[in-house]
This record gives C-alpha cells, sequence and structure tokens, in this order.
C-alpha cells in the first residue's frame, strides 16, 4: 500500500472527512493527494508554510484529521502551537508520518515537549510500523503501543480490534496529580467517613470516595491541598477553588461543584455526580391561622339550607302562635308563642339548648320536636368534621405568591450561593418573595440548617435548604407527626453538580468514562444514599392528636366579646330609657298638680 492511499484509507476508516495536512511534499505529490482524497469524497486542505498556521482550537462541532510529516523543517512550531491550544485531543485525530524506518530515538526527541496526553489520538507511522503514542503526563516518556503493520492494509478491521483509548490508557503508572478539596468549617471536619455533620461539606465529602476509587482504578495518586470556598468571579477572576483551577494550580477539584455559566469560562467538568434539589421547607399553618374553623365544617350551601330550616321554624311556630291566639284555643302558653319566642327557641335548638315552651297545642310541639332532631343531626355533623379540622393542616400555601402573601417568617440555608440565584432568577414570583420577604433582612436572613431547621419545627417559618441537609436535620430532630406535616415549595431549579477539572485537562475524558461506569455499576448510587438524606417518611399516620390552642378559639372568643358588648351597649340602651321615662312620669305628674 503506498503512502496516499495509506493515509486516506487510515481516516476513512475513522470516519473522517476533513482532514488537514502540514506537508513540505512536492506540488506534484500534495496534487495527487487530493486528488485521490477528492474520488474516495474526502476534504482535504495542504499546509507546506509551518510559519503561517491556521488555528487549531482544542473544541468544536466536528472531528478532524489532521497530517503531519515529523521530517520537515519548521514541524517544531506546528508542534508547539498544538500544544498550547491543546489540539492533541480527541476532537483532532493525528497521524505523523515518517518515511523511514523505526526510529524511537529521533521520536521521543521530536515529541520531548509536546504535550500529548491520555485524551490524545495521536498514530505514528514509519515505513516499517506504527505506533499509538500518548503521555501519562508532560514531560514523562511516551507511551506507546505496536499495531501491526501487516493489518494496516484492513484498515476499518484494525480500527474495530482496537480497544478504546479509555480501555488501553487505565494505567497511569502512580503518577502523582495536584488536586484541591473544600473543607469550609474545619472545626467541625472529623474525617472523610464521619456521618455525624452530614450536613456540613456535603459534596467535598460524597466526591472525595468516587476519586479515591477512581484513582485506584487508574492507578494514580492525588497531591491534594485544602482550601475553604468553591470559588465566586470578581473583576475577571475566580477565588477558591475555581481560582486555583482557573490558574492551573491542580488538575482536579475533589469535590462536586455547580454547573454554572461563568464557571464554564475558566473551568471544565468531567462527570456529573448527583442532582441537588433546594426548596421553601416549611409545615403548613394550621386551618386556625388562614381561617374560620368554625366556618369549614359545612359548605356555603349547607350553611344557607339549615338557616334557612331554622328560620323557617321559628317563622311556623310564631305564626301557630298567633293562629292559637285568634282561635281562642285552650293553650296557656299561646301568648307566649310571638316572634321574639320563636326566635330565641330557634337560637337555642341551633345551640342544642331546650326551651320552657310546653305548648299544648300538638302541631306546635311536632315542628318544635324535629327541629330539635334536625338540630341534634347538624350538631353531629358539625362536631366530627369539627375535630378533623382542628387536626389537619391547611393547604394554603401552594405556590410561590402564596407564601409571599402569608403572615410566614422565611429564612435560606448559609451557603455560597445563597443571593446568588434569587438575584439571577427570572421567575417574577420568586423575585417578589426575594424582595418582600428576605431583601429586608439583610444578613438575618441566612441561618445555619440546624436553625432553620429548628425555626420550621416551630411553626409559621419557611426555610430555604438543600433537600438532603434539611431532612438529615429533620430525621434526628421531629417526631413521626411532625415529619407528615412538611411541605415543600421549589422556588428555583439548581444546576447539576459535577467534578470541576482543569480547563483542557488531558484526563477529562479519561475520567469522565470512568466516573459514568462508577454510576452505571451502582457505585455512585450507594454514595449517594450514604450522604444525601431522602424525604422523611410519614410513618405516623393520622396517630397522636394535636392540642386546641388559644388561636383556634379566637373566633368564639370574638363572637363573645361581642355578644358581651352588644349586651352592654342594650342595658345602657335600656337604662337611659329607663330615666328618660322617670323623667317625663315625674314631669308629667308636676304639670297635672299645677
Amino acid at each position: 500500500m503506498d503512502w496516499f492511499t495509506f493515509i486516506l484509507t487510515y481516516f476513512a476508516s475513522k470516519n473522517l472527512s476533513l482532514i488537514t495536512a502540514f506537508l513540505c511534499w512536492t506540488p506534484e505529490n500534495a496534487t495527487k493527494l487530493v486528488s485521490l482524497a477528492g474520488s474516495m469524497e474526502l476534504r482535504i486542505r495542504v499546509h507546506n508554510d509551518f510559519h503561517k498556521l491556521p488555528e487549531l482550537p482544542a473544541y468544536r462541532n466536528y472531528r478532524e484529521g489532521i497530517i503531519l510529516d515529523i521530517a520537515c523543517a519548521g514541524v517544531e512550531n506546528v508542534l508547539y502551537e498544538a500544544s498550547k491550544s491543546r489540539a492533541f485531543n480527541h476532537r483532532h485525530s493525528w497521524l505523523l508520518l515518517h518515511e523511514a524506518s523505526q526510529n524511537m530515538t529521533y521520536l521521543e526527541e521530536i515529541l520531548q515537549d509536546t504535550v500529548i496526553l491520555p485524551d490524545s489520538d495521536v498514530v505514528v507511522a514509519f515505513e516499517d510500523t506504527m505506533f499509538d503514542v500518548y503521555k501519562i503526563k508532560i514531560g514523562e516518556p511516551l507511551t506507546t503501543l505496536n499495531l501491526d503493520m501487516d493489518e494496516r492494509r484492513d484498515m476499518a478491521e484494525l480500527q474495530a480490534r482496537l480497544p478504546s483509548a479509555v480501555s488501553r490508557r487505565k494505567n497511569l503508572h502512580n503518577l502523582y496529580l495536584k488536586a484541591a478539596t473544600i473543607v469550609s468549617q474545619p472545626q467541625y471536619f472529623k474525617g472523610w467517613s464521619d456521618l455525624t455533620n452530614r450536613q456540613i461539606d456535603t459534596f467535598p465529602k460524597l466526591t472525595y470516595p468516587l476519586l479515591m476509587i477512581l484513582a485506584e482504578d487508574l492507578h494514580f495518586r492525588y497531591n491534594l491541598k485544602q482550601i475553604d470556598l468553591y470559588g465566586e468571579e470578581r473583576n475577571g477572576s475566580f477565588n477558591g477553588l475555581a481560582g486555583i483551577l482557573q490558574r492551573q494550580e491542580v488538575e482536579v477539584g475533589v469535590t462536586s461543584m455547580f454547573m454554572r455559566k461563568d464557571r464554564w469560562r475558566v473551568l471544565h467538568y468531567c462527570s456529573e455526580t448527583v442532582e441537588l434539589v433546594g426548596a421553601f421547607i416549611f409545615r403548613q399553618p394550621s386551618q386556625s391561622a388562614v381561617s374560620n374553623v368554625f366556618l369549614l365544617p359545612f359548605s356555603a350551601g349547607v350553611w344557607a339550607a339549615a338557616g334557612g330550616v331554622f328560620v323557617g321554624a321559628g317563622a311556623l311556630l310564631a305564626t301557630l302562635g298567633l293562629v292559637a291566639r285568634r282561635r281562642a284555643f285552650c293553650d296557656e302558653t299561646a301568648p307566649r308563642l310571638n316572634l321574639a319566642e320563636a326566635f330565641t327557641f330557634a337560637v337555642g335548638a341551633v345551640c342544642q339548648q331546650g326551651s320552657d315552651l310546653s305548648p299544648q297545642i300538638l302541631s306546635a310541639r311536632i315542628l318544635m320536636l324535629f327541629t330539635l332532631l334536625s338540630s341534634l343531626f347538624a350538631f353531629t355533623s358539625y362536631s366530627a368534621k369539627i375535630v378533623s379540622i382542628l387536626q389537619a393542616p391547611s393547604n394554603a400555601i401552594q405556590t410561590i405568591d402564596d407564601l409571599t402573601h402569608s403572615p410566614m417568617g422565611m429564612g435560606v440555608q448559609e451557603t455560597t450561593y445563597k443571593k446568588v440565584y434569587f438575584a439571577e432568577s427570572t421567575d417574577p414570583a420568586t423575585r417578589r418573595l426575594y424582595r418582600r420577604k428576605l431583601q429586608p433582612l439583610g444578613d438575618g436572613a441566612y441561618l445555619s440548617v440546624v436553625e432553620g431547621i429548628d425555626r420550621v419545627r416551630k411553626g409559621l417559618f419557611a426555610f430555604q435548604v438543600e433537600q438532603s441537609s434539611g431532612y438529615d436535620v429533620i430525621s434526628r430532630t421531629y417526631t413521626e407527626r411532625e415529619k407528615c406535616g412538611l411541605k415543600e415549595i421549589q422556588a428555583f431549579k439548581l444546576p447539576m453538580v459535577a467534578v470541576p477539572i482543569r480547563r483542557h485537562s488531558g484526563y477529562r475524558d479519561l475520567f469522565a468514562a470512568r466516573l459514568r461506569w462508577h454510576r452505571e455499576t451502582g457505585l455512585m448510587d450507594r454514595v449517594r444514599r450514604t450522604w444525601l438524606a431522602r424525604r422523611a417518611r410519614c410513618d405516623a399516620g393520622g396517630g397522636g392528636f394535636v392540642s386546641v390552642g388559644l388561636a383556634d378559639v379566637l373566633p368564639a372568643l370574638a363572637a363573645l366579646l361581642a355578644g358581651a358588648l352588644l349586651a352592654a351597649a342594650l342595658l345602657l340602651l335600656e337604662l337611659a330609657c329607663t330615666r328618660t321615662r322617670a323623667s317625663l312620669h315625674s314631669l308629667h305628674c308636676c304639670t297635672s298638680r299645677v
């Protein structure tokens, strides 16, 4: 197989149709290569000026093949620019040509300062053999895999039989990689396996065992340093972990960070670990806090029907008394069966009170009997329903706007992103809640998980918290019945968290593939269940009871106070009327004597 056919067959077997060639061949040979590529439906661009190089970005939306004749003068410029832009990665499939017999010494010399890391796809072809090459670390010698030259005649079969780059580059030979992790509150840190304070530094503790397994899997070690911040942007640069990744002081972060748009500019991520959910957790207020519980047992229609029945019974009783008086029935109670007494009887029947009226008229007796019986049925239903209402929380708060307009106090978990996502939210309801409920509180709105969850327990308080952290404290401090009354409302959706890695790192794809394998085999789920508490289960059901408080009977007390004030006002009016009559009577007597 001649060089022309070999080159084009190699890239065709890798399903690459766009090729960039850096060659110092004669014009005739270059033209022949382009012509042959066109016949195979491949596009090829030939560059023979190694001092004016095209752009070689690390990432684009398509893959590209690159041919480089390493015997040409100026090849160092191409290798330098490709290393500088990190073009030696999986997006570019490199074929380095050398029209001579195998010479590993020359190859080591020419690629000595080249950044060809485990994510690269570089093959060197000599006249008699070809090698897959990469370095486990910058400055380390080349690691080579001999590809049988005889089998290159069937390139498709060779590519199919060749293990993937991740499979054949799993041994990093115990090299040390610089790394950093987060310990934001060292005073509470008792080790990576300590579960007593799972709500503190959850994501470093969750990610640490995953990356330790990764290091054992790929045979490397960490040179680990500790810092206390994830990193925020200030004047175009980041502090914390994001900052040292931006400055390329470390290779990887042994933690999980939010995949934010501003951080993508300075670092990359190699794999998602868990989904973080944040929400306002609160206990629904009691029915008495949002409505008059004495009106809730019956619907408006039942109240209207009951009122109509008792008003009608009173009116009918007064009518029977009027008929009895006009017909002169022999009934001593007939004069008392007036409208006022009938109204008093109807009110007494509603309140399960008897009456001293005992009419001898049979029709009046039957009316009073069935009125009291109807009152008994209504009162039984009312009593049963109001007991269940007093024991159950309300469903008054269902949306963010309901929270905003409720009398609840509010707080937010003390985290590095405590203000960011409220300020960046585009949801009008979330922005209104932040302006009205949280912003006026200043720094007082931001609480520890323990303090915030304790205030939720006492009622009429909503706390924005990471679910895993919140439910960890809830599972240890709440009674079973208290767990049943919890409600969540999500104000905003948090981004995924992932393992951060240096921008254009040569280990990104290798780490991502192995961490994906951790997820598929259940290792990641096991770690997640260890460190992230699930929603507290409600095992109490309907057991227990809630004591009736003063707030529950306030409407009754208000009715009593209103009745007392009305009675006092009527008493004063009666006294005034009595004095007026007495004065008029005295004046009339004096006038008569005169």
